[in-house]
């Protein structure tokens, strides 16, 4: 017993060191530089929101005392919401392409869809923009990507904007990249049931049975006030005698700290000679990477430790299971460990314009009841204690005395005039805080002494070079960003799963389809989808965001079709920004369908009308065979009753034909001597009578008068 007890006691002593060096780590990186960045981000968040936050309590309360107003005209609100309009209108778009190993075409489209599928699954659009705006006011932003098993069992990705006062980095380092790092602190402020869900109900229990009394990190009178929706000011007694307690949940201060040791660990070598460790690799990619050249290995590498805790106990203390740090930094301006934002060159101008409206402002005020010159009894109405609080009122009337002489009237102090110089103070700060931000008039959609709009475009594009290195560092964010999240869908993503993509088909219409991955197929011939094989390169674009995308491509086509190009009308309205666009398309599309093409009708009519000119033509040729054929027929009886009644023509007949070139069918001679002329011929005098007494017969002569009637042409009558 007392040998558990000894190791039960060695064990929390161990693990108050472990905390102890924790929050030692966490004094360190404040004492740094973090007090100093959390206090000029604590100015720049005021110059920025304005509404009394660009005085300091105290210049505030010493113009106050001497009376003097402290007035505000924030010009730097619209200037960053001017830089950050940009990358709102400037969206994020991330693919890959395969780079070696067994990676494919298909499969990085497979890996481009499913981080779109993240970045809509965690609002990675707007919760740039916060990142962004952080980079600009506060010099500094931060991600934080990692796996959530909240509300998936399988696991998914979740990307959170941190507070940039929150997180210190390395206070040594002088890199962008974390990697170079030698840690990153995150500080939280978190109830007991938010630990018990992150770190399990032991890690609640401990603190349940110290019971820390603890105060937000910003709390401290040497601290920087963190933003939040309520104040920092003292609670009070409610009206039941009873001490007012938030939400009835107590909080402690935790220390989130991720930093790099060296550890001796199995690692596999693939045959490119990349080098990554075996802890939490799927067994399949295992042995797709041996069986493609490489092979395991121990050796000693740099690996992520992951250590959180309060001041004296350890929630959590394990190796990270991530190949880098979770936090990916955003700066907008960045020299090798001095980070600075939009905001930060704009506050002296700033402060300058409040100071010198504010005098100016003072100053006319105080010149314009200059005071009166009185003589002691002249006035009858009123006190001069009265004169002197009434005396610049409008419409004030003045009662003599009526003795009173005529050169004994109040006069009117002459006023001082305003100094000179004073307004082009005013002017010249106005002027400094452009400079200052490089964000011109025409870059806020205000008109400046511009006339033309390529001048006005001409502006708005050289004040977008002056973005260029915020805009740049955001791209290698999202760089970093895009990187980090590949790793984790080819690690964590490796079980059957099944995600909803919605695309747009070539109309623009949005389509959701189910997308399997990492699915083994029914004959076990192989994995479709498999995101774990293969490595790829990581392409991240700018992507307009749509209705600005859709604007500009809707001026072009307009433009186009007015100079003629053919442009089909649902691809017209396609780019517009009608409500109802899709179902004009389909309604287009339908009348199209239902309707028939003229010129398709007219293509049909022409093919009509040549077959039925065919057919003509064939008919008209076969009727010209038919009368060729007739005549030949008729030639042919002719010359045949011709030989019929004088045979000798028939050796001649067959001379002629002979020299015309004419075959005979039937053999040599062509035409026959046809001696049986006499059988064919009436007999002479034999003339035909009818014996019927009701017909009787006719005389032969006269009855084919004026006919013509067929006979046998050459023959002898």
């Amino acid at each position: 017993m007392t040998d558990e007890t000894d190791k039960t006691e060695s064990m929390e002593r161990d693990e108050r060191a472990v905390a102890r060096r924790n929050w030692h780590r966490y004094e360190y990186g404040r004492e740094r530089g973090h007090r100093e960045f959390c206090k000029i981000a604590r100015v720049n968040e005021g110059m920025y929101l304005g509404g009394g936050l660009q005085w300091s309590e105290e210049d505030r309360q010493a113009l106050l005392a001497a009376g003097k107003p402290c007035f505000e005209f924030n010009q730097i609100l619209p200037k960053v919401n001017a830089a950050l309009g940009y990358q709102i209108a400037n969206r994020m778009d991330i693919a890959f392409r395969p780079r070696n190993g067994q990676a494919t075409d298909d499969v990085a489209g497979t890996l481009s869809k499913v981080a779109m599928q993240v970045g809509d699954n965690v609002d990675l659009h707007w919760k740039e923009t916060q990142v962004y705006a952080d980079g600009l006011i506060q010099q500094r932003g931060y991600f934080e990507i990692k796996v959530d098993y909240e509300d998936s069992l399988l696991g998914e990705i979740s990307v959170e904007a941190l507070d940039p006062m929150d997180v210190i980095p390395d206070p040594d380092a002088k890199s962008y990249d974390p990697d170079s790092w030698s840690d990153v602190v995150v500080l939280r402020w978190m109830t007991y049931d938010e630990i018990e869900a992150n770190y399990g109900e032991e890690a609640r229990a401990k603190l349940e049975v110290e019971a820390p009394d603890e105060e937000d990190f910003g709390d401290d009178f040497d601290d920087e006030e963190r933003n939040r929706f309520g104040d920092s000011t003292n609670i009070g007694v409610d009206r039941l005698g009873e001490m007012t307690v938030g939400d009835g949940c107590k909080r402690v201060r935790v220390v989130d700290r991720q930093y790099w040791r060296m550890e001796r660990a199995e690692c596999i070598v693939t045959d490119t000679g990349d080098i990554r460790p075996v802890e939490g690799m799927p067994e399949q990619r295992i042995a797709d990477i041996i069986a493609a050249g490489g092979f395991r290995t121990k050796r000693r590498i740099r690996r992520v430790r992951w250590t959180v805790s309060t001041m004296n106990h350890i929630l959590h203390d394990d190796w990270s299971p991530f190949n880098h740090f979770t936090i990916v930094p955003f700066f907008p301006f960045f020299r090798r460990g001095l980070t600075r934002g939009l905001v930060d060159n704009a506050v002296g101008p700033q402060q300058m314009l409040n100071k010198s409206l504010s005098q100016y402002l003072h100053t006319i005020n105080t010149t314009a009841n200059s005071g009166w010159i009185t003589w002691a009894g002249t006035i009858n109405n009123m006190r001069p204690d009265e004169l002197e609080e009434r005396g610049a009122e409008s419409g004030l009337h003045i009662e003599m005395k009526k003795d009173a002489k005529q050169e004994h009237m109040p006069r009117k102090i002459q006023p001082n005039q305003i100094p000179q110089g004073l307004d082009r103070i005013v002017d010249r700060s106005a002027m400094l805080l452009e400079q200052a931000t490089g964000i011109n008039e025409a870059m806020m959609g205000q008109r400046g002494p511009e006339t033309s709009g390529i001048a006005i475009q001409s502006r708005q594009f050289a004040a977008q070079q002056q973005l260029s290195v915020p805009l740049d560092n955001l791209a290698r964010t999202r760089h970093l960003l895009a990187g980090r999240m590949l790793e984790i869908i080819q690690s964590f993503y490796d079980e059957p799963r099944i995600l909803r993509i919605t695309e747009t088909d070539d109309r623009g219409r949005p389509i959701t389809q189910s997308l399997p991955v990492n699915m083994p197929f029914e004959d076990g011939s192989g994995i479709f989808n498999n995101l774990t094989l293969g490595e790829y390169d990581v392409v991240v674009t700018e992507q307009p965001m749509q209705i600005t995308f859709e604007n500009s491509q809707f001026v072009q086509v307009m433009e186009m079709m007015e100079k003629g190009a053919p442009i089909p009308w649902p691809f017209v309205l396609r780019y517009s920004n009608l409500a109802h666009k899709q179902e004009m398309i389909d309604a287009m599309e339908r009348q199209a369908q239902e309707k028939p093409d003229p010129l398709l009708e007219a293509k049909v009519m022409l093919l009509r009308a040549q077959t039925l000119t065919e057919a003509s033509k064939k008919d008209k040729t076969a009727s010209e065979a038919v009368n060729k054929a007739v005549e030949a027929l008729y030639s042919a009886m002719q010359a045949a009753g011709v030989v019929a009644q004088n045979p000798a023509v028939a050796p001649l007949a067959d001379e002629m034909l002979a020299s015309a070139g004419f075959e005979d069918k039937n053999g040599a001679p062509v035409v026959d001597g046809y001696g049986a002329a006499a059988e064919f011929a009436p007999a002479a005098g034999a003339v035909p009578t009818n014996t019927d007494p009701l017909t009787p017969a006719n005389p032969a002569v006269g009855v084919t008068r004026g006919i013509r009637t067929p006979e046998t042409d050459g023959a002898m009558q």
